[in-house]
């Protein structure tokens, strides 16, 4: 009995640590949509958002404030924001001379947080 009893809790401490593992809250995403720095996001959200993504420019988004204030990702009028690492790597890559802010990111997305994976030009 007490041999069994053993087991079966064996078992369970096994089944749970492959239950937690296998949810992370981690999935692997790709969107395409627009990038925009997070200050002229919180400053334009009370505005038509996709109207303002239109007139925004890189040369905007890679100022030093904006560049400091972080990055999200607007697709069909949801907002996802970067990591802080995200957040350098999309800066490095807007300073390239032929990046756009139309772009496809594949990333990892942990509850409402994305952490970049790779971005290319849409």
């Amino acid at each position: 009995m007490k041999k069994a009893f053993l087991v079966l809790a064996a078992l369970c401490f096994v089944s749970s640590l492959a239950f937690a593992q296998g949810s992370s809250g981690s999935e692997t995403v790709m969107i395409k949509g627009d990038i925009i720095d997070n200050m002229c996001l919180d400053a334009h959200k009370t505005e038509d958002l996709t109207a303002f993504i239109k007139t925004h420019s890189k040369q905007c988004a890679i100022t030093p404030a904006c560049e400091a204030s972080g990055y999200a990702i607007v697709a069909e009028g949801i907002v996802n924001k970067f990591d802080q690492d995200s957040n350098a790597k999309i800066a490095e890559f807007l300073k390239k001379e032929d990046s756009k802010l139309q772009v496809a990111v594949t990333a990892q997305k942990s509850g409402e947080v994305l952490s970049l994976v790779s971005v290319e030009n849409q």
